[in-house]
């Protein structure tokens, strides 16, 4: 076996392990909450949850893609290996301030009131976030770190929140369980990362810092589209329908979510090496991403077959026997099991468009995805409830995976 097929199985393992690991800790961590918060402070508890969310996308920034391939392609350059790393940490350190002082500001809304206190909590695991480079160990190929990492890292919010959490007010010590997981692991990251480097760093100039904040700002624009159009489905099936509706389509589209993420596991462990092929061999490139969308077409094939041959199976699972009729959630489910053979291709033709340098065009073809959306959205619902919002996210999936797949051949034929 090859040294960097080698390297690309232990990534992968790498980051399945990460993947189950993301899965497997809400699945523990929410029952208990749930008993022992009670529904409204678990509801506080989740609305922290989704500031998280997306200012921790924020301050990612889209380093993930645009620090690791820029890492992977100088990854014999160390001086110029630091200077991306000292550029990165002055970017998310600009872009923490901004989310904790926003934090700070949105602890006094009347949403909030009595609990002023759980959003600068939070804002701790936005610094946990800040200090992991992740990029960096995704750009040397060294993604056991991160799986290292990741599995401390949900140790101790598991063990925080079960040795903390005992009684309906102790919402902020949930939110510090949470907090204190990811800001320790982001310190030990950082640990291991400067002892992979020499102790001198290079000081990038401000041509550099800004050259890097606006490719990555057109890829964080990307990036955040998709989940903000989604919570925008949410909302339009929620007018129309009802909350019975807005549970059965939340639960299928869960289903879909955690199956596409497989599609993330290869997206990441390939990337590193299709930008290193992408400057070393043009045609090496080209015969490596033909085989990759031959396998990954075939398994999530396989995958949408079995999701919707199994679908009343795994709603039952899901949901047990003390829902009533799940009928509508396993049809919802059906339905969506269209979407699945395009939604790896969506993420994986946007990479390869970042490695090619078509960051305004991937941020053009979701803006253009995420318009069309918010009226065909409307409209299916409308008619057609929560059937027709599923119908509609098919409809949406295969879209953007379309115009992505036309961008990223578009490029090719030009470097032909």
């Amino acid at each position: 076996m090859s040294a960097q097929r080698k390297t690309l199985i232990q990534n992968f393992v790498s980051l399945s392990v990460v993947q189950g690991l993301s899965i497997l800790f809400p699945l523990i961590t929410f029952p208990y909450l749930i008993r022992i918060l009670g529904i409204e402070g678990f509801g506080f508890f989740s609305l922290v949850q989704t500031f998280i969310m997306y200012f921790d996308l924020l301050v990612s920034f889209g380093f993930g893609l645009t620090a690791t391939k820029r890492i992977s392609a100088n990854i014999l350059d160390e001086l110029m290996i630091k200077r991306i790393i000292v550029a990165v940490y002055i970017i998310k350190a600009f872009l923490f301030t901004i989310s904790l002082v926003i934090f700070i500001a949105c602890s006094f809304t009347a949403y909030l009131k009595g609990h002023f206190y759980l959003l600068p909590l939070a804002s701790f695991y936005l610094l946990g976030n800040m200090l992991f480079p992740d990029w960096y160990f995704q750009g040397i190929q060294k993604m056991r770190n991160i799986t290292f990492v990741t599995l401390i890292s949900k140790a101790i919010s598991l063990l925080l929140i079960i040795l903390l959490v005992k009684e309906k007010t102790d919402i902020e010590y949930a939110v510090i369980a949470l907090s204190a997981g990811n800001m320790i692991a982001g310190i030990i990251a950082m640990v291991l990362m400067l002892k992979n480097l020499n102790k001198s760093f290079v000081k990038p100039d401000i041509f550099f810092v800004k050259e890097l904040f606006y490719e990555s700002l057109y890829v964080f624009i990307s990036i955040i589209l998709v989940p903000l159009y989604s919570s925008v489905n949410i909302f339009i099936l929620r007018f129309f329908t009802n909350s019975l509706m807005v549970g059965y389509y939340a639960v299928a589209e869960k289903i879909l979510n955690a199956v596409g993420m497989l599609a993330s596991i290869i997206n990441r462990t390939f990337y590193p090496y299709l930008s290193q092929l992408y400057i070393i061999s043009l045609e090496l490139y080209k015969k490596n991403i033909q085989r990759l969308l031959l396998i990954i077409g075939s398994v999530f094939f396989v995958l949408a077959a079995m999701q919707f041959s199994g679908a009343t199976i795994i709603i039952k699972f899901l949901m047990g026997k003390d829902h009533g009729d799940i009928s509508y959630a396993v049809t919802l489910l059906k339905i969506m099991s269209i979407a699945l053979p395009f939604s790896p291709f969506v993420s994986f033709f946007f990479q390869l468009m970042i490695i090619q340098g078509q960051k305004k065009e991937s941020a053009v073809n979701i803006g253009i995805t995420g318009f069309v959306n918010i009226i065909t959205a409307s409209i299916f619902t409308y008619f057609w409830s929560a059937m027709g919002l599923a119908v509609n996210l098919c409809v949406m999936m295969i879209m953007l995976c379309l115009l992505n797949r036309r961008s990223f051949f578009r490029k090719i034929q030009l470097l032909n």
